[in-house]
C-alpha cells in the first residue's frame, strides 16, 4: 500500500523594507529607500538603514520618524490623459505632468504603466502595488487596447505579422490582435507593455503614427471620462481588474 503525504507550502511573507513601505501605501519604493538610508524608518523599535532589510509588513511594527505605519486605504483612479502631458511626478523641462491634472487626492498614488507625451487615453493610478504588478507583468497577459491612426492603409501581410508575433531588434513580441476600423485606422490589442511597443511595431513595418490613444485596460474602458479629467473606479471595476 502506498501512503501519500501532502504538504502545504507556506509563502514567505517577508519582503524588503523598501517594498514593505510601498505595499503599505506609504510612498514609492525609490522614495522609501531614501527614507530608510537617512534613518527615518524603524522596525520593531530598531532603526534600519538597509532598504533590503527583510521584514513582514503584516506582522512587524514599522514606523516613520517614530510614527507607526498602518495600511493605507487603497485608492483607484482612471484618467483620460491628453497629448502633451508627461507621465512623471515632476519634469525638468517644466512640462505639464499627469500629477498636475490629478491634483491632491490625499494619498500617494502611482501610475500603472506609462503613456508617452504624444499618447493619450486611459491611465490608472493607485497605491495598490499588487494590482500594479498584475497589470504590468507580461505573464498576466492583461490586454491593453489602443486606437491607432497611421499615415497609410495597413496591408493584410502586416496585419498577419502583428498577429503572429513580431521580432524587433532581436526581441520576440507576443502576438497582438488587430481590428480594422478603416484603411488608416486600427484597434491594436497587446498583452505586454514594452517601452513604446506600438510605436516601435508600426515603425518597423514602415508606418508613421498620426495619433495613438489607449481605450481599454483589461475590462476597464475609457468611456465617459473627458480628456484631462479623472474619476475613482467602482468596486466592481476594481474587482474585475484584480482578476
Amino acid at each position: 500500500m502506498t501512503i501519500m503525504i501532502r504538504t502545504r507550502l507556506h509563502r514567505n511573507p517577508k519582503v524588503s523594507l523598501a517594498r514593505a513601505l510601498s505595499k503599505l501605501g506609504v510612498t514609492s519604493r525609490r522614495q522609501a529607500a531614501t527614507l530608510i538610508t537617512e534613518g527615518h524608518i524603524s522596525v520593531n523599535g530598531v532603526v534600519r538603514n538597509d532598504p533590503e532589510y527583510r521584514c513582514d509588513p503584516s506582522a512587524d511594527r514599522i514606523s516613520v520618524d517614530n510614527r507607526p505605519v498602518r495600511r493605507k486605504e487603497m485608492v483607484y483612479i482612471a484618467m483620460n490623459k491628453p497629448v502633451g502631458v508627461v507621465t512623471t511626478r515632476s519634469d525638468e523641462r517644466h512640462r505639464k505632468t499627469v500629477y498636475d491634472l490629478l491634483g491632491d487626492v490625499g494619498k500617494w498614488v502611482f501610475p500603472i504603466g506609462r503613456l508617452d507625451k504624444d499618447t493619450s487615453g486611459l491611465l490608472i493610478f493607485t497605491n495598490d502595488t499588487r494590482l500594479g504588478e498584475r497589470l504590468t507583468n507580461p505573464s498576466s497577459k492583461v490586454p491593453k487596447t489602443y486606437r491607432v491612426e497611421i499615415d497609410s492603409p495597413i496591408s493584410e501581410r502586416d496585419v498577419q505579422m502583428i498577429e503572429s508575433g513580431m521580432v524587433i531588434d532581436g526581441e520576440q513580441l507576443l502576438p497582438a490582435h488587430v481590428k480594422m476600423i478603416s484603411p488608416g485606422s486600427i484597434e491594436l490589442t497587446i498583452v505586454e507593455g514594452k517601452n513604446r511597443q506600438i510605436r516601435r511595431m508600426c515603425s518597423a513595418l514602415g508606418y508613421g503614427i498620426l495619433s495613438l490613444k489607449r481605450n481599454r485596460i483589461g475590462t476597464l474602458v475609457l468611456d465617459g471620462i473627458a480628456e484631462g479629467s479623472w474619476r475613482y473606479l467602482t468596486k466592481k471595476e476594481i474587482q474585475a481588474l484584480a482578476g
